[in-house]
């Protein structure tokens, strides 16, 4: 932390070897947590957290995903980070990290987001799920979408943290399912999951 934020383009075969492309232009120095989705009528969209414009999310486009143009922010209801935008139940999805549990944001468009009520920010009462889930990542599956996230699990919330404690530097990762009742996201962390969730030969 303290750094330049930048984003940079590699690609690769296997998941294993990466070549560098390219640092992308996006009017910005203090820009990260990518995420990029296909557009439906072609080319590429790509969120991410602007700290230099008020830590909110900005969104560029790409024909190609190497030449990128910055659209303007997406969503600026409140600071946060992580944007993750997924596709589920016929409505586009955004979910950020507004370090007191996960915001849900819904689109029919991918242009227009409407600001939604938080997940995972009341601890849950599995093995080092305590306080908000932070910062995830999402599998969609069917019809739900398997959100992982992670927790301090030795944090205890309204405490002073210290990164130089070992308890509250320690993650722990955790996953929880949610699914669209009534045009809503929800998310049960404490529901019961059962492996695998995920196709065993990927997606």
């Amino acid at each position: 932390w303290g750094a330049e934020g930048l984003i940079r383009h590699y690609t690769g075969t296997d998941l294993v070897h990466w070549e560098f492309q390219s640092t992308l232009d996006l009017d910005s120095r203090q820009v990260i947590d990518a995420c990029v989705l296909p557009l439906p009528g072609g080319g590429w969209r790509m969120w991410f957290k602007d700290s230099s414009r008020g830590a909110h999310t900005y969104a560029a486009d790409s024909p190609d995903l190497y030449d990128w143009k910055v659209r303007g922010p997406a969503v600026e209801n409140a600071p946060h980070e992580g944007p993750n935008v997924f596709a589920l139940g016929g409505s586009y999805w955004m979910l950020t990290d507004e370090w007191a549990g996960l915001r849900v944001h819904r689109s029919d468009d991918l242009e227009a987001w409407e600001a939604q009520d938080r997940i995972l920010e009341t601890s849950g009462s599995g093995s080092d799920d305590g306080g908000n889930g932070l910062h995830a990542d999402v599998a969609v599956v069917g019809e739900d979408a398997f959100v992982f996230y992670f927790t301090h699990p030795g944090r205890t919330p309204g405490e002073p943290i210290r990164d130089t404690l070992y308890a509250h530097r320690r993650t722990s990762i955790q996953v929880a399912r949610a699914h669209v009742a009534d045009g809503r996201l929800v998310c049960d962390r404490d529901e019961p999951l059962t492996a695998p969730i995920l196709p065993v030969a990927g997606p």
